[in-house]
């Protein structure tokens, strides 16, 4: 008897393939030309969209669970759901410049002469000789993404301290095949794309992931074993 496909295998193949794809087309557009990369790339386009959206997601979706354990008294649950919520919804404001090209709003002075885009957000700042993109944004990010894919899923399943917070807190933990995706794509994109902004892709492939673990997080955190990524 066969087995009926779930949505939810549905909903990750589905979000893999447009992360590979547009992945493989920047692969390729680069190989034209930088001009042809940047179109696939650039500002108000489809990759920066795809991944406000997943970031949107990604802040309902926490949204949500805050209220689900509010209206529990869960304080835990409500306390990271609701940080986690604010997270991504700055990250989406981050993303976008705040709204500032699709409502047509000029950058404040500070911004015009700090920010090197000219644009209304943190992530393009440069203060005092320091990219804050670099700092914050690219260096501390590779920590926290090691910490959040590979050391937290282990200590979880080790660490009975640990594996009581994650519960307490309804930290979702990514499944085996979030965390292989997502080294996949980011171990291709600088090894076959050398190109300025390359991180934008970088951005979708964990927005998209992060948005599919949120949806079907591992299972069964009081009993881990591999078998429940």
């Amino acid at each position: 008897m066969k087995k009926n496909i779930s949505w939810i295998t549905i909903l990750d193949l589905a979000v893999y393939a447009l992360i590979i794809g547009f992945v493989a087309y920047g692969k390729y557009q680069s190989t034209v030309s930088p001009q042809a990369f940047a179109r696939v790339i650039r500002e108000d386009g489809y990759v920066e969209y795809l991944t406000a959206l997943f970031l949107l997601l990604g802040s309902i979706l926490f949204a949500v669970k805050a209220v689900k354990a509010g209206k529990v008294k869960d304080k835990k649950k409500v306390f990271f759901n609701t940080l986690a919520s604010v997270v991504f919804f700055f990250g989406l404001g981050e993303e976008i410049s705040w709204g500032q090209r699709i409502f047509s709003i000029q950058s404040g002075e500070y911004f015009m002469q700090n920010n090197y885009q000219g644009e209304t957000n943190l992530h393009n700042l440069e203060i005092g000789g320091v990219d804050l993109n670099i700092l914050i944004f690219s260096q501390l990010m590779f920590v926290a993404l090691i910490s959040y894919f590979i050391i937290l899923p282990i200590l979880t399943w080790k660490v009975k301290f640990i594996r009581k917070l994650v519960i307490d807190y309804g930290v979702p933990i990514p499944r085996l095949h979030h965390i292989i995706v997502l080294f996949a794509v980011n171990a291709f994109i600088p090894l076959a794309i050398h190109m300025i902004k390359e991180s934008e892709l970088h951005e979708l492939a964990l927005t998209g992931i992060m948005f599919l673990i949120l949806i079907n997080p591992a299972k069964k955190i009081k009993e881990i074993s591999l078998s429940d990524y």
